[in-house]
């Protein structure tokens, strides 16, 4: 009955969160990644493009076109997914809470308000509303249940079936999203944390890294791959990577993980290091010093950390990405921070006087989240919606100012979309495509322009 009832809460929680979430509007690189892109357009040209990078995703999208849905289809199933992600992680903090928190009471309790905060959290919009985000979500859907039974296979050995079924999964998460290559990694980290031998852990995974094996195969045999990675390595230098990502860590750790949610934040690699870069590389020192030096005492924490570096690692290390940070990118790594708060939160209420006020504390924080999840997800509602929100929180970047004039000119917003292309142009003069847009609309236009100050 409990375990009914925490199911029904979570299911309760996203449904009411993302209860506007299914008619957004298509947005940015939805057009080219999904409607005109014929291998996620229906089954026969999924079927054409293969080999082709991520086939599991574009089959996804395909059998949603090819079953008659549209847009409102296409943001349900990703509102589904993020629900049924929600009660595997609150599965997998059942099983792992007891032994990461051996001192804690309401383990139940516990795993149940690690999940809501993470199902809750407005950063998981631009994952689950935005359509084009559903790799991440859709890849963490097999990562967790491949997560969920290498822990079941490790409690019975004897099951070979069972040990085959997590390393069959990880296959399926990777044939979504690359990405999903540190899922092995997740139960190492579990016994590091709890302090239980590496050696035992590290030979049941051998099938794991057959699979990593067979995914590499198929990569160097995937010439949409070799296009990929080599956009990627020619993006930036080592050194600009680094320190960009340090300022990329300070920014996801200080914005959509506090709920401030920006699809296109003003993230630029700085030209040198500086006394807020350093700011930066201090605070992810102090993280990662924190993941260390609770080891022993409080084994919960270190997991968590060390959870929430792990998921953001493919994005956000070596490999350089065209943007050094998004909001989606967040999404699994969520989770960590949200188990440690639950934590945190039991902690305190096991003290008697302290129950109550934890209780409430507990019951706001979870109804505020999916207020502003809400909130957030209204911005979806259409092209100028979001991008109006978007040069509201980055008015010195060129691209959103693009975008929302974009976002004008289909709406049939002449002038609006001239005063945004306008305020494109002052920031980035030499913006061809601002300029020719501009053009289009406003032909000879010499207005100045009228922008929010940065």
């Amino acid at each position: 009955m409990r375990s009914r009832a925490a199911i029904i809460i979570l299911v309760a929680g996203v449904l009411a969160a993302y209860a506007n979430a299914y008619t957004a509007a298509y947005q940015f690189d939805d057009f080219a990644a999904i409607l005109a892109n014929p291998s996620a357009r229906s089954v026969a040209g999924w079927w054409s493009s293969l080999p082709g990078i991520r086939p599991l995703l574009k089959l996804s999208f395909a059998l949603t076109f090819d079953l008659g849905g549209g847009a409102v289809a296409i943001h349900a199933t990703n509102v589904v997914i993020h629900g049924v992600n929600a009660i595997l992680l609150w599965a997998l903090w059942r099983r792992w809470v007891p032994r990461l928190a051996p001192s804690l009471e309401n383990d139940r309790g516990v795993a149940l308000l690690g999940a809501l905060l993470f199902a809750l959290h407005p950063a998981a919009t631009e994952a689950v509303t935005y359509a084009s985000g559903r790799s991440i979500p859709l890849a963490a859907t097999f990562m967790l249940g491949a997560v969920l039974a290498d822990d079941a296979a490790r409690e019975r050995p004897s099951r070979r079936a069972l040990a085959w079924t997590g390393p069959a999964l990880f296959a399926l998460a990777l044939a979504v999203r690359e990405t999903a290559l540190v899922m092995p990694l997740v139960p190492l980290l579990r016994a590091w944390a709890c302090d239980e031998p590496l050696r035992a852990t590290l030979r049941r995974l051998w099938p794991y890294a057959l699979v990593l094996a067979a995914a590499l195969v198929a990569v160097l045999a995937t010439p949409g791959y070799h296009v990929f990675f080599g956009v990627s390595l020619g993006t930036r230098a080592p050194a600009e990577q680094l320190m960009g990502q340090v300022l990329a860590h300070a920014y996801l750790a200080t914005h959509p993980l506090l709920g401030i949610t920006n699809i296109d934040p003003d993230l630029r690699v700085p030209p040198a290091w500086s006394a807020p870069l350093v700011a930066s590389a201090l605070l992810l020192a102090a993280a990662v010093t924190a993941m260390f030096a609770s080891r022993r005492r409080l084994p919960w924490l270190a997991f968590a950390i060390g959870w929430y570096f792990l998921q953001l690692a493919p994005a956000n290390s070596l490999l350089p990405r065209l943007d050094l940070a998004n909001d989606r990118h967040l999404y699994l790594a969520l989770a960590g921070p949200a188990l440690a708060l639950a934590c945190a939160l039991a902690r305190i209420g096991e003290r008697i006087a302290a129950r109550p006020f934890v209780r409430v504390v507990a019951c706001g924080l979870c109804a505020a989240l999916a207020v502003a999840t809400s909130m957030r997800n209204a911005d979806y509602r259409s092209e100028v919606a979001l991008w109006q929100a978007t040069v509201r929180e980055s008015p010195r970047k060129a691209r959103a100012w693009l975008n929302l004039g974009y976002a004008h000119r289909v709406d049939g917003d002449a002038a609006r979309a001239a005063a945004a292309y306008r305020c494109a142009l002052a920031l980035e003069p030499a913006n061809a495509q601002a300029a020719i847009n501009l053009e289009l609309v406003s032909p000879g236009d010499a207005m100045p322009a009228t922008c929010p100050a940065g």
